[in-house]
């Protein structure tokens, strides 16, 4: 269905429509603050061509086409290597979509991709451009989007982290904007006023918009009350029994927080928001602490202690090797400690190689087996009270080197083979259930680790902080969480991967750490860093698997249910690739078990053009820049297009009119312009004949040129005359008519 616009006055259907744009854009910003999405810039481009389109009025088959177009392009730009619409493209994204129409249809919501989940967000862009535009623009009833966004905005500010101070005031003004045109509109059309000519709109917007910027100033400015309530987050938590962490288990509730002790795992917590520190990124990452290696059938433990590395600048190659296939991104980033706790030892980012402080007389030292890094005074382990500051290479996973791994271990890998290690009575059915989920996988580690990490979301396992069942002293703590309880925490799914991918002869181990936290708005610790600084609290802490790849390294994996993998991938070269000098070969398709976060995709974006490290295609790829440019020539095309699309419309009728004179193009031409004289306010009337209304035509166009054209019209459609006499005549006056009423 085309949508039919009566534009009276274009000025206002344009005020409308572009309001509708902006409000539709406040659902938008808060996203990469209360969500982990990033790069939302993008989605407001993408929003602006939508809505540029649909005001055009070109055809829907002409407009469908180019939405859909720029959709794929956007989507190619987030998630996709290669070439833009190749056939490895094409075969890409038809390969995603078959997989998620068949998650989608098992209701297996978990195993939707973020390649799958960001087209439907665009599609839903898509839509409430059209519902907009209808809202605002044809029937002129803008409160309900409003009234649905002003709730939106302080829900957001309530029970997030997101400040809607400025979002708020923007939304009144534009509100109330909407509201008072949209209200005037109606009312001029309801009682057949003549609107008053562009120049006379200053004289009626003038006051109207001294009152509601006087109104948001007050508002803004005047004092507020203290809250009267409790806040409801905290508030809902502490009514909340729930909460993660790490710590001794004894079945009882435990308080969140990073903990020494592992060797008895199980039972439910209470939450903690006590905030361990704050910490510079530009997006969620996870920060690492220490790593465990030894599985007892209830906990964890180690195997060594390991030796540490000491360096007083600082500098720890060693906590950053990677293989060369595996794409860098050099970062810096600070941290600082604020209430650490049971925390000892210093979080880090994945790539981290050296790390320093203000503070004189601080060493450092790392132990390679542990993954700890140490803060020394004097020789004694503390943490400072100034910042730390962090220089990282942080790496980007290739996917198709770590296909190329073969899945059982060798010795000459360089890896221990104690990442191999398990109880003697580790239950069987733990090992058979690990090679029934790898069954129908193709026959590499990567393949096989993806499958247990989806495996837990495919099958309904509940991610639960309260009721977390404790294993007995002859009970296994794997074998009754995936055979028995399948309800638990991050310690639960961590550890019953590492397990599984042991079980198949596959080096993993378990890592502890803390999750990126949430971004810190209202600090002062980092005054420079904008928004780009994230709280990290005892609630955050986490723990998660990392599996070994010759020629790549360890890479972290997240099986727990409800959380994302914070590391970044991408398809990347395969060894093949590396050894072969470059020679071409055939990329692997993610399946959807890999549970990549859109938001990582989002962030990564940007940084995978600045580095090459992501790209495998055989031709350059899209860049944001070239998408933006593009943008721009399509908003200014359209505009111009929209601008002048009576003279076009026009033109066109006029040549299918001369070309093609029939009683279909004679009526629509004839109907046309009446639409060009509605336009300019002298709409055709109930009850008023053709002729009635060509007489009042006439006066305006200060001839007789409309009766005239009617006379034909009438003559050809109602009298069903011959039209080969007369059609040149026609062709001739309904000429002239339009061009009358476009020189107005």
């Amino acid at each position: 269905m085309r949508l039919k616009l009566d534009q009276s006055n274009r000025w206002v259907t344009l005020a409308l429509y572009i309001g509708s744009m902006l409000l539709l854009m406040e659902w938008v910003y808060p996203l990469n603050i209360v969500t982990d999405t990033g790069e939302t810039h993008v989605f407001m481009v993408f929003i602006v061509l939508m809505f540029a389109l649909s005001l055009l009025q070109l055809p829907v088959g002409v407009v469908s086409t180019i939405k859909g177009f720029m959709l794929l392009v956007f989507v190619h730009y987030l998630f996709v290597d290669t070439t833009f619409f190749s056939f490895e493209w094409i075969g890409l994204l038809a390969q995603d979509m078959m997989q998620n129409i068949v998650a989608t249809m098992q209701q297996n919501w978990q195993a939707l991709t973020p390649l799958f989940r960001t087209i439907l967000f665009l599609l839903l862009l898509w839509m409430l451009s059209y519902l907009l535009y209808y809202w605002f623009v044809v029937v002129k009833r803008p409160f309900a989007f409003i009234l649905l966004t002003v709730l939106y905005v302080t829900a957001l500010d309530t029970f997030t982290l997101y400040e809607a101070n400025t979002a708020i005031v923007r939304v009144f003004v534009l509100s109330a904007l909407l509201l008072v045109l949209a209200n005037f509109h109606r009312i001029v059309e309801k009682e057949s006023l003549a609107l008053p000519q562009p120049r006379q709109w200053v004289k009626w917007l003038a006051p109207m918009m001294f009152v509601i910027g006087i109104s948001a100033a007050i508002g803004y400015a005047a004092p507020k009350y203290e809250p009267q309530w409790p806040d409801p987050v905290s508030f809902i938590q502490a009514a909340s029994a729930g909460g993660f962490g790490d710590g001794p288990g004894d079945g009882g509730i435990r308080r969140v927080g990073y903990g020494e002790n592992d060797d008895r795992l199980g039972g439910g917590f209470q939450m903690d928001d006590t905030t361990v520190f704050l910490a510079t990124a530009n997006s969620p990452r996870y920060w690492k602490v220490e790593t465990k290696d030894v599985y007892t059938g209830l906990g964890w433990q180690r195997s060594s202690d390991g030796e540490t590395i000491a360096n007083d600048a600082g500098q720890f190659p060693e906590m950053s090797q990677y293989g060369d296939v595996v794409g860098e991104l050099e970062t810096d980033f600070q941290l600082q400690m604020v209430e650490p706790g049971n925390l000892t030892k210093l979080p880090y980012i994945y790539g981290t190689d050296q790390v320093g402080t203000d503070q004189t007389g601080i060493n450092f030292e790392y132990n390679p087996i542990t993954g700890e890094l140490l803060s020394l005074d004097d020789g004694e382990q503390m943490l400072v009270e100034d910042s730390y500051s962090f220089e990282a290479t942080r790496p980007d996973f290739p996917r198709n080197a770590m296909r190329q791994v073969p899945v059982e271990y060798n010795s000459e890998s360089g890896i221990d083979e104690g990442y191999l290690q398990l109880p003697e009575d580790l239950p069987e059915r733990v090992s058979a259930l690990a090679e029934e989920i790898v069954a129908e996988e193709d026959q590499n580690r990567y393949d096989y680790a993806a499958a247990i990490e989806d495996y837990f979301s495919r099958n309904n396992f509940q991610y639960a902080t309260d009721d977390v069942a404790v294993p007995d002293e002859d009970e296994d703590y794997v074998d009754q969480f995936l055979f028995e309880t399948q309800r638990g925490y991050c310690d639960n799914f961590s550890t019953s991967m590492v397990v599984m991918l042991r079980s198949l002869d596959i080096p993993a181990r378990w890592a502890k750490g803390f999750t990126g936290g949430d971004r810190a708005f209202q600090q002062e610790t980092f005054p420079d860093a904008g928004s780009g600084v994230f709280e990290v609290e005892n609630n955050n802490a986490h723990s998660w698997v990392e599996v070994y790849f010759p020629d790549v390294g360890w890479v972290p994996f997240e099986p727990t249910v409800g959380f994302q993998n914070q590391a970044s991938f991408s398809t990347g070269e395969s060894i093949e690739d590396i050894l072969e000098d470059n020679e071409d070969d055939t990329l692997d398709q993610p399946d959807s078990s890999e549970q990549s976060d859109v938001n990582d995709q989002l962030d990564e974006g940007s940084d995978e053009d600045e580095t090459g490290a992501a790209a495998s295609g055989d031709g350059p790829t899209i860049s944001l820049w070239t998408t933006v440019i593009v943008s721009v020539i399509v908003v200014v095309t359209g505009g111009l297009v929209f601008y002048y699309r009576d003279h076009l419309t026009t033109a066109w009728r006029k040549r299918q009119l001369k070309h093609h004179p029939n009683q279909s193009t004679i009526t629509q031409s004839y109907q046309f312009v009446m639409k060009l004289l509605a336009k300019e306010g002298y709409p055709f009337k109930p009850g008023e004949t053709l002729r009635e209304y060509a007489s009042q035509a006439d006066r305006v166009l200060d001839g007789k040129s409309m009766s005239e054209l009617t006379q034909y019209y009438e003559r050809f459609v109602y009298r069903d005359e011959s039209l080969d006499a007369r059609t040149s005549d026609y062709y001739q006056v309904w000429t002239r008519v339009t061009d009358q009423i476009l020189s107005k």
